[in-house]
Formats: structure tokens, sequence, C-alpha cells
């Protein structure tokens, strides 16, 4: 039996986001959201802290108000979009889940809305959590003492796919290992 070939759609995130409408955004600056903005209760901001293994944590996550963040619409987070810490360590990302919709995009974090279908989001994960893609992130960030990401870095990392049931797929079989070693480590 020959094994199945499939060929992969080799891009970047900025000409995925040309060809579907999406987006590179970095999240709020500081004279836009200030210290005494943030609450207790309230719309949970995603920040670089509450980033890990591509998914939020929300330990530590930092709130503000309903009025604060109908403000800050413009960095509200929907299913499928992703989050990257955008200085220090620039490989820190969370793809955001249902759970997180309309969560807002925090200070130092960057925004990528790739508005594609041909990308399962599982995938895109386990894509992005390669040690060749942080890698490619450390190489290309700017500065000399901290790296830093910005939306034309973002725009430029190279991102490669197969066919959407392969996606699938491989995502499948990666969630399942990833299961597998949680239920260990836990024992």
């Amino acid at each position: 039996m020959t094994p199945q070939r499939w060929s992969f759609k080799e891009t970047n995130v900025g000409a995925v986001c040309d060809r579907f409408g999406g987006e590179v955004q970095t999240g709020p600056f500081g004279s836009q959201l200030h210290a005494a903005d943030y609450s207790e209760v309230g719309i949970p901001i995603v920040m670089p802290q509450d980033m890990l293994h591509g998914r939020v944590v929300i330990d530590r996550i930092a709130r503000v108000d309903v009025l604060h963040a109908s403000r800050l619409r413009q960095h509200a987070l929907r299913p499928g979009d992703i989050a990257f810490s955008r200085r220090g360590d620039v490989g820190r990302f969370a793809v955001i889940t249902e759970k997180e919709d309309g969560w807002l995009c925090g200070t130092g974090s960057i925004r990528i809305r790739l508005n594609c279908p041909e990308v399962d989001t599982s995938y895109l994960r386990w894509y992005l959590a390669q040690p060749k893609v942080r890698s490619w992130l450390e190489h290309n960030a700017t500065g000399v003492t901290m790296p830093n990401l910005n939306t034309a870095v973002v725009r430029q990392l190279p991102l490669a796919y197969p066919p959407l049931p392969e996606q699938r797929r491989i995502a499948a079989i990666l969630d399942k290992a990833d299961a597998l070693r949680t239920k260990r480590r836990e024992t």
C-alpha cells in the first residue's frame, strides 16, 4: 500500500489575512489602558503571562469593567484568533476558543485574526507550538536588549498547512497524545 501524499500550502500570515479579510493588530498601548482601569470583576484581558502551551490560563488574569471594555472593543478576541506575546518571550501564544470569545487582547500582546476557513484551529495551535516557529519568531524579532514583535514581522510568519481533513487528523492525534502525557503526569 502506498502512503497517501498531500501537499502543504506554504504561505505566510499576512498573505492569509489579506486573502480572507483577516488582520494583525497590536493590543492596547499604555496610553489606552492604564493601571487604574483594571478591576476585580469584568471582562478578562489576555496578556502574555496568561498564555501557556497555546492556551489561555486564568490564574492571574486581569480584568476591566464593561465601560473600559466597550472603549477597547477594537481589541476584542474571537474564537480562532491567536494572541502572541509582543515582547520578551515572543514564542508565547494562545489560540482563542469559544470560552474566551469577547475577552480583550491585552497590553504587550499582538492579535492575529486569520479569518481563514482553510485552517483548523487545533492544527494551528500545534503548528505554532513547533520549535521551528518559535525559532523563526526569535530570529526575526526586532530589538537589541529585548526581542519585540510588530505587525510587519508577524505578517511575515511562515504558515504551512495540508488540506483540512488532514489538519484535523493531525490535530486529533496530537491532542490524544497530549491528553495521555497529561494523564501520566497526573498519575
